[in-house]
């Protein structure tokens, strides 16, 4: 019975955030200041993983378009790892506070299968108990983590512990690292990608199956979005060495929105990449400046 009790009682959304504060370089504490506590509006938010925290430096976005007559506050919401959950947890906080006009959210070369490995932690129980899919291998451990987060928050209010206090806000929303990958690296991470995933095709049925649950939580990001009249583009950031240069469900993607894709050349260019799933600072400043470019031509 406590347990379920401890579910059903409310926990601070910032002890939420800091309860992950050690993956992706305190990310998480830079995405709940600059929801909640920074006054500045988001207009553009990009939305996704490590793929997009390091390829994505929303400071050149933002002078991009302010240099086309757009005034726009623009920010790097992306958080490390993959799961569709949490780009819609993520997502569904900023429309608590913010009203964005244009939303990018990130595509790789597959939809991620299983859901983020924090999502438990941040997520409202409302989204544990009632996934939008039955079928859901992480429901037991996200319902856990849910518990985790909410026993140390009660614990630490009957202890008087101050979780509260005010920190320097991080400023940490693109990851700039300008090193360039050994190309044996790149090229070793992408032979045994394509020895353990790519060469072995799945029937389709089987495709299908495994997808829906990345694919209920795209929908209802996209819902979300349209609902609050923003506008939504996909940006494929594959791997290094993905061999078919398009997502595979690039035709699904199409039905709800544009999907950007950068030349071949630029993702097959062996300098651009810090290693083999992350590209580096100076392909990330072409891309940026590109993307600058495409919202200033497509905002309203």
């Amino acid at each position: 019975m406590l347990p379920v009790l401890l579910l059903l009682l409310p926990v601070n959304r910032k002890y939420q955030y800091a309860f992950v504060k050690n993956a992706c370089s305190l990310k998480s504490n830079y995405i709940y200041h600059r929801i909640y506590e920074d006054p500045l509006p988001l207009d553009v938010v990009f939305i996704g993983s490590s793929h997009t925290m390091c390829a994505i430096d929303d400071s050149i976005v933002q002078k991009v378009l302010e240099d086309q007559g757009r005034h726009l506050h623009v920010s790097n919401m992306s958080f490390c790892r993959s799961g569709r959950n949490m780009d819609y947890v993520i997502f569904k906080d900023i429309l608590q506070r913010k009203k964005p006009r244009f939303l990018v959210l990130e595509v790789k070369q597959e939809e991620p299968e299983l859901g983020h490995p924090d999502f438990g932690y941040l997520a409202d129980v409302s989204d544990i108990l009632c996934p939008p899919l039955i079928i859901n291998r992480d429901f037991f451990p996200d319902l856990i983590k849910a518990y985790t987060v909410r026993m140390n928050y009660h614990r630490d209010n009957l202890f008087g512990v101050d979780h509260d206090t005010p920190y320097e806000p991080p400023h940490l929303a693109f990851l700039r690292k300008n090193i360039t990958a050994d190309t044996s690296v790149l090229y070793n991470g992408a032979r045994f990608r394509w020895e353990r995933y790519y060469s072995h095709t799945r029937p389709v049925w089987g495709d299908s199956m495994m997808t829906r649950y990345p694919k209920s939580y795209v929908r209802m990001i996209i819902d979300l979005a349209r609902s609050n009249n923003i506008k939504v583009v996909m940006l494929y950031i594959p791997n290094f060495g993905y061999p078919y240069h398009k997502p595979k469900e690039l035709n699904y993607y199409r039905q709800m929105a544009d999907v950007i894709l950068m030349p071949d050349s630029f993702f097959d260019n062996e300098k651009h990449w810090m290693e083999e799933e992350h590209l580096n600072t100076s392909a990330a400043a072409i891309l940026s400046d590109s993307l600058g470019h495409y919202i200033a031509a497509h905002l309203d």
